[in-house]
Formats: structure tokens, sequence, C-alpha cells
């Protein structure tokens, strides 16, 4: 699994998909966070410490739907 698939996963995922996503880099839990006043988004690992960022986030990330 890359970063890539991580992205998919939380954007266009299901559910299920999304609550056992993990950190590509070594595995971990992953802390998800949106803004929409910010139209951003945040992955972080709680292991490694492996983050992306995304800005200019024009829709809400599945995620973010079911939490």
């Amino acid at each position: 699994m890359s970063w890539n698939d991580v992205d998919a996963i939380i954007y266009d995922g299901t559910p299920e998909q999304i609550e056992v996503v993990r950190c590509p880099d070594c595995g971990g839990k992953l802390k998800l966070r949106y803004s929409q006043k910010a139209e951003s988004v945040e992955v972080k690992c709680l292991n490694c410490g492996a983050a992306s960022r995304h800005s200019g986030v024009n829709e809400i990330p599945n995620f973010a739907k079911i939490a």
C-alpha cells in the first residue's frame, strides 16, 4: 500500500475500508482530520509520525462523512 492508496481510501472508500487503513510506511494507526473551513485534510501516523496534508479540498472526504 502507498500513500496514494491511503488517499483513495479516505476520499472514496467504504466505512469498512477506512476503518482498517494503516500507514504505508510502518503499518501504524492513522489519525484523519478534515477542516471544511480551512479546506484541508491531514493524515498522520500515530506510530512513526509520517504525515500527508492536502490543501484546497473542495469535497468532503468519505472518512469525514461517516465520523
